[in-house]
């Protein structure tokens, strides 16, 4: 009899071992658990700056396309218009002939 309460105390003992382990682990499970969560909106924070500056960066690169697209139309806006002054008969006769084969192609069925 003296050996089973030598192994029931030793197997208490070993119970609140390893209750006690079994706490310290959930305790770890639970901070690396913090710790993910932390890093996954970090991550998530990161992300969304980077998707800001990146459409940021392509809005601008956008607006001055359309300045460059804008002075070129009115460049060649005033070039048309300097040769209807230069030639006037020319640019009749091209309007013209213009409207003639638009019409010529659009009445075709």
């Amino acid at each position: 009899m003296a050996q089973s309460k030598t192994t029931s105390s030793s197997g208490d003992t070993s119970v609140a071992d390893l209750t006690d382990q079994i706490q310290t682990l959930k305790g770890d499970i639970a901070k690396i658990t913090e710790i993910l969560g932390e890093i996954g909106v970090e991550k998530r924070d990161q992300a969304t700056a980077k998707l800001r500056e990146t459409a940021s960066e392509v809005r601008a690169q956008g607006e001055r396309h359309l300045r460059d697209a804008q002075a070129r139309a009115e460049d060649v806006g005033a070039q048309a218009a300097d040769a209807v002054r230069q030639q006037p008969a020319a640019a009749i006769g091209i309007a013209v002939g213009v409207g003639f084969l638009i019409g010529l192609v659009t009445s075709r069925k």
